[in-house]
């Protein structure tokens, strides 16, 4: 989303895990764990850390057409309900959503999520900025 600039990006996703909450147990101030990875699959951390930086942004259980919609007009951020993993949403890619994704591979998912990767991996939680 580029909020957080630094000459190292990994720097940047090392502070942002920090930002949002990282330890071993869910609670508290505490939303990121290794076994559980994000504690609350709303997103509402997510959009805490947004929020920090001054950026609005909404968040709904989306269909396809409506995430494609939004991925048309900027960036956000979704993670699917049988896919439990949080992908940044970089824009589209022909008929598909193009993705940022930190584990590529993982279920099958690269750089792209189509129809059928949706309906396989969903329900989708999707936080876009506003």
């Amino acid at each position: 989303m580029g909020l957080v600039v630094t000459a190292d990006i990994y720097g940047s996703r090392e502070s942002t895990v920090y930002e949002i909450g990282y330890g071993s147990v869910c609670g508290g101030a505490v939303n990121i764990t290794p076994s559980i990875g994000l504690c609350d699959a709303s997103g509402i951390a997510l959009r805490n850390v947004l929020s920090a930086y001054g950026v609005p942004s909404d968040q709904g259980w989306l269909d396809f057409d409506t995430t494609y919609a939004l991925a048309s007009q900027g960036p956000g951020m979704m993670s699917g309900a049988a896919y439990y993993h949080w992908v940044g949403i970089r824009g589209v890619q022909g008929e598909d959503l193009w993705v940022a994704n930190s584990a590529p591979g993982y279920k099958s998912v690269w750089d792209t999520i189509n129809r059928s990767d949706w309906d396989r991996l969903g329900g989708w939680s999707v936080v876009w900025l506003v």
